[in-house]
């Protein structure tokens, strides 16, 4: 039968990275969680084999991960695939969470193929909500970017769903371009947090120059978060439509290639149609104090 239980998926090579990301799981609580530890042996231009091989399936590593502490109420497997990585953690799309490092190993560099998180950020991705581990320290404050999108509302639904989320301090951050859906989108965030018990939470609404919207709306995120040191920054892979579609997206990859703290993104998946305008779902203004720069 299969598991019900909100599944977290580790990408694990082995790398020091790897090892990071394990500990920063270690460091928070996953009651009722499945944990995934998933590693992907087989080289991406080596000789396909067959579908029991390829895809996820139970085994024993040599050196097992194991949870430090409090994982009576977890479930932990271990899951081997031989098959290119990035289409491994591709298949995993009902997961709750993809964890996994900023850089592996080094074979899909070697290869000339670019980072997992790299691909995990393409086209119509990430298909699971994504963690890019960047410390292993407990997460204590987060940087939660909107823009009125509705990936920026998966967003924050995905944020509000962590289990350990009511122990943080969450500053909800817009920049304002001229656009009204900016200010409701961070007040909708800020109302959707506040709902689900959490009594941290700010906002922070900035100016962005009218001349240059397309460069400023990134270069004034990468510079709060610069600012507000972060433990982890949380964000959509794309904006609203049109140019602002291509704006945010290019600032999901600018924050993971630059951002020092590790950053969650949503799915894409599902949402696109919707973003597209297929279905224009607006939420009512929520009443909130906010702290507006420039």
């Amino acid at each position: 039968m299969k598991s019900t239980a909100p599944q977290l998926v580790f990408g694990d090579d082995g790398s020091a990275a790897a090892d990071v990301v394990w500990l920063w799981i270690n460091n928070h609580q996953w009651p009722g969680w499945r944990i995934s530890v998933v590693t992907a042996s087989k080289p991406p231009l080596a000789p396909s084999v067959g579908r029991e091989r390829s895809t996820p399936h139970p085994w024993e590593p040599p050196t097992p991960r194991r949870l430090l502490a409090g994982g009576d109420d977890v479930q932990l497997e271990h899951l081997m695939a031989e098959a290119d990585p990035r289409l491994v953690l591709d298949s995993f799309t009902d997961a709750a969470l993809l964890a996994i490092g900023p850089r592996g190993a080094g074979l899909l560099k070697q290869l000339g193929l670019g980072s997992t998180a790299e691909w995990l950020i393409s086209a119509h991705r990430p298909l699971a909500p994504l963690a890019v581990i960047r410390s292993a320290r407990p997460t204590r404050t987060v940087l939660l970017c909107v823009d009125g999108s509705l990936h920026a509302r998966r967003a924050t639904k995905i944020l509000a769903r962590m289990p350990w989320i009511a122990g943080t301090a969450v500053t909800v951050l817009g920049v304002a371009d001229g656009n009204p859906g900016i200010e409701r989108g961070v007040d909708d965030a800020a109302r959707l947090l506040t709902s689900q018990g959490m009594v941290e939470v700010d906002t922070h609404v900035v100016r962005a120059m009218p001349q240059v919207p397309t460069f400023d709306v990134r270069s004034t995120i990468l510079k709060t978060i610069d600012a507000r040191a972060p433990d982890l920054v949380v964000m959509g892979p794309r904006g609203l439509g049109g140019l602002r579609r291509a704006v945010l997206g290019s600032t999901a990859s600018a924050v993971l290639r630059h951002a020092a703290c590790s950053v969650l993104i949503s799915p894409a998946n599902q949402v696109e149609a919707i973003d597209a305008g297929r279905l224009n779902a607006r939420a009512p203004a929520a009443s909130t104090r906010r702290n507006r720069v420039g």
